[in-house]
């Protein structure tokens, strides 16, 4: 439950863009990163990337599907399983009370919202239903404030505008007027920063995120013309499927710039017809040019080259399945790789390389036990050469894979040792009938590696493990 707050009139806004800001060093992790206004993976301001995941189908204080964020926080060593903390609505100078179905953390997205240096975490419960202004609201927004101590603070945010819905589950950040300050895309709100400790951003205005009565499947923020201003990137398709069930699917771009996000382009390819993407979507430089590149995946990846133009949509985008060579294992019908990315520099050679989870992968006779792919970039981006499979049955990864795990469903990426080499971060959310668990991995030289890796789950956060579904959201 969430008390109600007062909201200062601003201009209406619309849209949200996600921004994951990388540790110190690294490349951008995952959900792309602007050129400017960068911000960290850093809640106590230490140099270390932290690890923020979340269970929002988990029971706290005998409430069912209350929810939870847990934190581990990095170190020289990086990530510890000894260092993490769990934060609900009940915590300490968090506002709000636990409440069944609030599922608090069925999103999650980082910005330094306020400015002060430390980034800072914003929390949507969809299930929260409160009043403002006399109006419904179902879903609420807190910040978590970043500081010293990790967060010590919570702020549940005002609602925007007189729409009942106030948490779309799919908010991104990123500079998109090139101010130098964060700003958040969010539920078809345009949220410009700087935010005060009440929640409230300087300005709110509105945008078109799909081209007409579509259904906005996924939305992605990153400088993919690098001139230093945050761009947004989305996924929609009809509600409708034709006779075959194809709904239509294609790719739209947004332009940031001093005035904010330009209307939206469908892009299309050199023979006039809509780009398909497939089902999911991130945003980096995997090849090294300074400029944001879009990828796709869910069965197969893709790369869409950014230029000074925006993206290369002349030229057939790349594809690389499982059986490209150098790539591993087997391209199979019901394989979903790239069902969930990330793009970040795992190596440290400056290029970006490509986390993709393939949760619906068969291991033997166990079917969607799943793993995930790490593909590096290189100065021509990804062809596929050492690709590197994981999965719960390779050496040194902790557990066993079992029927209908569905690991690497939910990837992330994180410096938690501040090397400047952004280190795997894998989910399992059905893991143990949906208690769910996390796995953390270790980046170098040659790419990732499973030794001394490390999973935790509810026992290492102490709280209740049935149908938690932890990790089924790391931030955005």
């Amino acid at each position: 439950m969430v008390e109600a707050v007062s909201f200062r009139t601003r201009r209406t806004v619309a849209i949200a863009v996600a921004l994951v800001a990388a540790s110190a060093g690294v490349l951008p992790s995952g959900y792309a990163q602007a050129a400017t206004a960068t911000v960290r993976q850093d809640f106590n301001g230490d140099g270390y990337g932290d690890l923020a995941v979340a269970a929002p189908n988990a029971t706290v204080n005998g409430k069912a599907r209350a929810g939870y964020v847990a934190v581990l926080y990095g170190s020289a060593n990086g990530l510890r399983g000894t260092a993490e903390k769990v934060y609900t609505q009940a915590s300490a100078g968090i506002a709000g009370t636990v409440e069944a179905g609030d599922r608090f953390g069925s999103d999650l997205v980082i910005a330094d919202l306020d400015g002060d240096g430390y980034s800072d975490l914003q929390v949507s419960a969809d299930g929260e239903q409160w009043e403002q202004g006399g109006i419904a609201r179902q879903g609420s927004r807190t910040v978590l404030w970043g500081g010293p101590g990790g967060f010590t603070s919570g702020k549940v945010r005002p609602a925007v505008g007189d729409g009942r819905y106030q948490s779309g589950g799919g908010t991104v950040t990123g500079d998109f007027d090139g101010d130098g300050r964060q700003d958040l895309l969010d539920n078809g709100r345009v949220e410009y920063g700087p935010f005060g400790r009440d929640g409230v951003p300087a300005e709110v205005t509105g945008v078109e995120l799909v081209d007409g009565d579509l259904d906005l499947v996924d939305v992605v923020a990153g400088d993919v013309d690098g001139d230093g201003i945050t761009d947004i990137v989305t996924v929609a398709r009809s509600f409708d499927g034709d006779d075959q069930g194809d709904r239509g699917e294609h790719l739209n771009f947004l332009r940031g710039s001093r005035d904010g996000l330009r209307p939206l382009v469908v892009l299309k390819d050199a023979q006039g017809e809509k780009i398909r993407p497939g089902y999911s979507l991130a945003v980096g430089d995997v090849n090294g040019d300074h400029r944001e590149d879009i990828v796709m995946g869910g069965g197969r990846l893709r790369f869409l080259y950014g230029t000074a133009n925006g993206p290369a949509d002349s030229v057939a985008p790349r594809s690389i399945t499982q059986d490209t060579p150098g790539m591993p294992g087997v391209d199979e019908p019901e394989d979903m790789l790239g069902h969930d990315l990330a793009v970040g520099d795992i190596d440290g050679d400056g290029y970006g390389d490509v986390l993709a989870g393939n949760p619906h992968e068969d291991l033997g006779t166990l079917t969607q036990a799943g793993a995930f792919v790490v593909v590096p970039g290189g100065p021509d981006g990804p062809t596929g050469a050492g690709g590197k499979l994981l999965s719960q049955n390779s050496p040194d990864v902790p557990g066993t894979a079992e029927k209908g795990d569905r690991f690497g469903e939910r990837v992330h990426l994180v410096d938690g040792n501040g090397d400047g080499r952004a280190e795997p971060v894998v989910a399992a959310f059905a893991e143990d009938s949906y208690a769910g668990g996390v796995w953390v991995f270790r980046s170098g030289p040659t790419g990732v590696t499973a030794k001394n890796s490390f999973a935790f789950g509810a026992r290492t956060l102490g709280t209740v493990a049935s149908g938690a579904w932890l990790g089924h959201r790391f931030p955005r």
